[in-house]
């Protein structure tokens, strides 16, 4: 009997999750919503396994329909009001389950996943929710993650609590050592781009599920991605390419590469991903860089944005 429990696609928006949704949409079994976001807020405020009152299950509608991502789950908001209200002794997981039955009966499918990167925050508790729940964690090369979020205006990777990648890290530290450590895959987006067939298969053996070709015509499915996002991803159109591995290498100065290396070497190294200062004396110079930039973020991101604003950056600047 296959297991049909929900699967996540985790770890820092930018690495690649939206490609990995796409190819995984194409299996028979499997779809995979859009980013819902929603059960970040959810298990912060209502209890994980006690019955909710009917308050507490007007808040959750509340919660996940007030998100200005919530048109993505192409459900009308008064729809699922009326089903939440049907529930008989319902818990938080029936609430959001209401959300997933309707997209499994939407795009004709048995299972769900669901691929919201900021869920690595929550792995617990969504293991409460779904205690058959697995975790694909998508990792990616923090330089070339922090390349692509600074092409879009997002946080920098100096702006240490707030930068994805490196939350996104320090989270895996901790699930390395946690019960929860077999639950999670951790692939790599550079091998998902290089050896795909062979990338997706393992995906497939850790979710059980047979592996199928046709996933990997993931640009069949573009029309997948909510079209208030397709601008950000115009790469999904593409054939994969080489080009999107080690970006850094041939955008970054070194000064910028530097500044990068100091703020994200630690979890690089960790990583295994090969470092452009990784001689001893770069070494004793990292970690003190890295303190002063971080120390430095807002002042850093405010002369950026001043620069920009009045046209007088030649080039885009990673700093």
């Amino acid at each position: 009997m296959p297991d049909d429990s929900p699967f996540f696609i985790i770890g820092a928006g930018r690495s690649g999750t939206t490609l990995l949704r796409l190819i995984l949409a194409g299996h028979p079994r499997l779809h995979v919503t859009p980013e819902t976001w929603f059960i970040l807020e959810l298990v912060r405020e209502l209890s994980l396994t006690a019955e909710l009152m009917p308050a507490q299950v007007d808040r959750a509608v509340t919660i996940m329909t007030e998100d200005y991502r919530w048109p993505d789950m192409e459900i009308a908001a008064d729809r699922l009001r009326h089903a939440a209200c049907c529930l008989q002794s319902p818990r938080l997981v029936d609430v959001i389950d209401i959300v997933y039955r309707e997209q499994l009966l939407h795009a004709g499918k048995l299972r769900v996943g669901d691929k919201t990167p900021a869920y690595i925050a929550i792995v617990p508790e969504l293991v409460t929710l779904y205690p058959g729940a697995r975790f694909i964690h998508l990792i990616r090369d923090g330089r070339d993650v922090a390349i692509s979020r600074i092409d879009l205006n997002w946080e920098r990777y100096y702006e240490r609590d707030r930068f994805e990648w490196t939350l996104a890290m320090a989270r895996r530290e901790e699930y390395l050592r946690s019960p929860y450590a077999n639950r999670i895959l951790e692939i790599r987006y550079e091998d998902l781009v290089s050896q795909p067939a062979a990338t997706v298969q393992r995906v497939c053996e850790f979710l059980e599920e047979e592996f199928v070709p046709g996933m990997l015509d993931w640009r069949s499915r573009v029309q997948l991605v909510p079209p208030r996002e397709r601008h950000i991803h115009r790469r999904l159109t593409q054939a994969a390419s080489g080009d999107a591995v080690a970006v850094w290498r041939r955008r970054l100065s070194a000064v910028e590469c530097f500044a990068m290396e100091a703020c994200l070497y630690r979890d690089l190294q960790r990583l295994q991903y090969p470092l452009r200062f990784q001689g001893a004396g770069w070494r004793l110079l990292l970690a003190p860089a890295g303190w002063m930039l971080c120390t430095m973020a807002p002042v850093l991101r405010g002369g950026v944005q001043f620069l920009r604003r009045r046209n007088l950056l030649r080039r885009k600047l990673y700093i």
